[in-house]
């Protein structure tokens, strides 16, 4: 099974742990998304992992006849047409370490999506994950934005940092984080091209700890590309039992092991 991975914006942000405490104490156990009917099962995982499964199908499909496969004969359908027989499956799991969202089913985030925001009263969008910055490249055309967040460590102290420039503005202490916003507008996306390998750089020496940049394709639609979350996927080593499923229990394990496990203590 292979899981793809997306960022995952509440109002613009990343989840928090607080937003997925939420999710569990006023999220339904059944919801709609048009004719088609979600149960719910979902929990938090020590504090880092928030594990989403869904059954669903389409409760306005129903056959009157079906047919017998050990007799091969067509008799009438021992479902009554009020009951759904949820046979899809949906799996997602976010993990607010690595600011992934994993989901089964790529054409399926919006049920994720529309969920979320159903539950917490937000906006919610998930966007597609790209693997590099060439790959970003190419499918935007334009520059929207750029975020740096900025923790305060040894790479930010000298006089000439931004880190220090900005809180020196304001004349107050060193924060412990600082994130600036600069928007574009719509600037070329070839301008940046050098800067985005340079920003990468001073990532992985420590001058940054998260940078986002969003770009804006030829169709006018919104592209982020985000330094910390470039996993396009994750393979699983799972098979389908006799009922052509997979338990969830399974997967979640497997899934929670590839992304780095834990120590089994709830936080």
């Amino acid at each position: 099974m292979k899981l793809n991975s997306m960022i995952l914006y509440l109002d613009d942000e990343f989840p928090k742990l607080e937003d997925f405490r939420k999710m569990l104490e006023k999220g339904n156990s059944r919801f709609w998304k048009g004719n088609y009917l979600h149960v719910v099962e979902h929990e938090l995982i020590a504090g880092r992992y928030y594990w989403l499964y869904l059954q669903y199908d389409n409760a306005n499909l129903y056959a009157p006849h079906v047919v017998d496969i050990m007799d091969d004969a067509v008799k009438d359908n021992p479902r009554p047409k009020n009951q759904v027989e949820m046979r899809n499956q949906l799996f997602a799991c976010y993990d607010l370490e690595g600011k992934n969202l994993y989901v089964s089913d790529y054409q399926k985030k919006a049920a994720i999506t529309h969920y979320i925001a159903d539950t917490l009263q937000c906006d919610v969008k998930a966007k597609y994950v790209f693997s590099s910055i060439d790959e970003f490249l190419s499918r935007v055309s334009t520059l929207k934005s750029v975020s740096f967040t900025q923790k305060n460590n040894l790479y930010n102290l000298p006089e000439h940092s931004i880190f220090r420039k900005i809180s020196s503005i304001y004349g107050l202490d060193l924060p412990s984080r600082s994130k600036v916003k600069l928007d574009y507008g719509d600037t070329p996306i070839g301008t940046i091209r050098d800067a985005m390998r340079d920003w990468k750089v001073k990532r992985e020496a420590g001058e940054f700890e998260d940078i986002v940049v969003v770009g804006v394709d030829d169709r006018g639609i919104e592209e982020v590309f985000n330094f910390q979350t470039a996993i396009s996927s994750v393979e699983l080593n799972v098979i389908k039992d006799d009922n052509g499923r997979f338990e969830p229990e399974a997967v979640k394990a497997a899934l929670i092991n590839q992304l780095g496990g834990y120590d089994g203590e709830e936080t």
